[in-house]
């Protein structure tokens, strides 16, 4: 199986786009970081998922932790029950505890930025939580190999990758075929986690 690695996208990118100049290979990590975005996106997968816990703040707003994409799921726990906290928009959690100052028991979230949540009520203890959530990979480099999608979705990375050189070189020939090669590699991971998403009484599919 060819090895999809960082080290190796530096050199197999050149040669299948037959462009080994400096000014070509100087931007092979920008299509590498461009393609691992894409497909951040574009893969909601068992291998993007993390999960952190920790105690709330005694603040409304709390940090999102770093390379966070999507929350999958957000509780707390108090004593030994464990409770789910609910996605609100902004302006729900906003006129369901208006007053930042007053305290309790947080039962609802909602995105307050990229960086942040916002907690209400406000968190009158430390509680603590377990936060499910899609995140970015440690993106590649020269000093992080490989990670889950060079092991485990090489063939969509490496298309992700000539797309992004194809657009580069202003070949929409070749870019049209990488792209079709990209959905066929996408759709069969997700067709893999499809079949996996799955426990002895339900199956699942997320969008």
């Amino acid at each position: 199986m060819q090895d999809f690695s960082y080290s190796n996208l530096l050199t197999l990118i050149p040669k299948y786009a037959e462009r080994t100049d400096s000014a070509f290979t100087a931007q092979i990590p920008t299509f590498i970081s461009l393609a691992e975005n894409r497909l951040s996106v574009d893969m909601k997968q068992q291998g993007f998922q993390a999960v952190v816990t920790g105690t709330l703040p005694l603040t409304p707003d709390m940090a999102k932790p770093s390379f966070w994409k999507e929350t999958i799921s957000f509780n707390i726990t108090s004593g030994n029950e464990r409770t789910q906290l609910f996605l609100r928009s902004l302006e729900y959690v906003r006129n369901y505890w208006p007053n930042d100052s007053l305290t309790g028991t947080p039962r609802f979230y909602a995105d307050y930025n990229i960086f942040n949540f916002l907690l209400a009520p406000t968190p009158a203890s430390a509680l603590n939580f377990e936060l499910v959530y899609y995140a970015r990979l440690d993106p590649l480099s020269a000093s992080n190999d490989s990670n889950w999608m060079t092991l485990n979705a090489p063939q969509a990375l490496f298309a992700a990758c000539m797309v992004e050189a194809c657009r580069f070189i202003k070949n929409d020939a070749r870019q049209a075929t990488w792209e079709a090669m990209y959905s066929s590699s996408v759709g069969g991971v997700k067709g893999e986690n499809t079949e996996r998403t799955s426990d002895r009484t339900q199956v699942f599919t997320r969008p």
